[in-house]
């Protein structure tokens, strides 16, 4: 036998699935989602204003949702949180997409000699 055809029977596949990292999205807000798609591509492919006009006040009622179920949720991440700040501060960092990395070590100028370690021999006197 082929070694090719040995290995995809010995370790099959096995599926895993991923959580949703949008613990806020639900059933509601993906059905209203699927809705606003559908009346895009019929405004995309008639020229009626009563149907554009409905298409923005659908999507302006949406976004309104979203702000709202977004709010709701992280407030209540927030209230069942030991440490406040510190889980504002990772919402904040998530909603913006900034991720700071770690911290880099500051750097100090003393004599035009670039110190990377401030605890250095260079205050001792």
């Amino acid at each position: 036998m082929h070694l090719l055809n040995i290995f995809p029977a010995s370790f099959p596949v096995q599926y895993k699935t991923i959580r949703d990292k949008n613990n806020w999205i639900t059933q509601g807000i993906k059905i209203s989602w699927t809705h606003k798609i559908s009346l895009y591509t019929f405004n995309a492919n008639s020229n009626k204003p009563k149907a554009k006009v409905h298409y923005i006040k659908y999507c302006k009622i949406l976004r309104n949702l979203i702000i709202k179920d977004k709010k709701q949720h992280y407030s209540r991440f927030t209230a069942k949180s030991n440490h406040t700040t510190k889980t504002t501060r990772s919402i904040t960092q998530k909603e913006t997409r900034k991720v700071h990395s770690v911290q880099q070590v500051p750097t100090l100028l003393v004599n035009d000699e670039k110190l990377k370690d401030p605890s250095n021999n260079a205050f001792s006197n």
